[in-house]
């Protein structure tokens, strides 16, 4: 069920205006991926793209993502129109901000995928949910509840600029470009170096 050439020519020449980080050498190269990855799945989605767990096996052996509730929003980030399916257009258009998105568009990227319930903030609920999961616990401690508690803190004193109790786009933009490293503050949501 290989596309043909001419509408594999299509779909190259479109994503290679929409998503702007890929040459068109690049786009053929994850459309033909995609497309051998959707040929060996046995999912009934095939047809239209990757499933949930398709993405996310793709994420574990390609960018050595562990933490389940990240990659689960990281789909859904990709998962532009909510279908609970990656298409080759969504899969693209992902990655080129994924791999090689400017520090604008993944200050984007990230908010989006900690904002967990989509309100436009990352409250201390949502840092909480986050830290707690990607955190080791140590078997030492009581309460390890009361360090992410502390951890949270110390994130909105440092990230909280208008003083609300939880994040903006603008406070966690400002914070990101002040300090490069909050960028994922929350959690490892894009790829690791290599």
């Amino acid at each position: 069920a290989a596309m043909s050439r001419k509408r594999l020519q299509q779909l190259v020449d479109s994503l290679g205006r929409s998503a702007k980080h890929f040459n068109k050498r690049e786009v053929e190269c994850l459309v033909k991926l995609f497309d051998t990855l959707v040929a060996e799945s046995s999912s009934r989605f095939a047809a239209a793209g990757f499933d949930r767990n398709m993405f996310r096996d793709t994420l574990h052996s390609a960018f050595g993502m562990t933490d389940d509730m990240i990659m689960d929003r990281v789909f859904r980030t990709f998962d532009r129109d909510n279908d609970s399916c990656i298409s080759v257009v969504e899969w693209v258009e992902g990655l080129s901000v994924f791999l090689r998105g400017t520090l604008e568009e993944r200050i984007k990227y990230c908010f989006e995928v900690y904002d967990l319930n989509g309100d436009g903030y990352i409250s201390r609920e949502e840092m909480f949910q986050m830290l707690k999961n990607s955190l080791l616990k140590q078997p030492s401690e009581e309460d390890p509840d009361e360090g992410i508690k502390d951890l949270v803190d110390i994130a909105l004193k440092k990230m909280d600029y208008d003083h609300d109790g939880k994040l903006s786009f603008m406070d966690f933009e400002k914070a990101v470009r002040d300090e490069n490293l909050l960028l994922e503050a929350f959690g490892p949501c894009l790829p690791d170096i290599k």
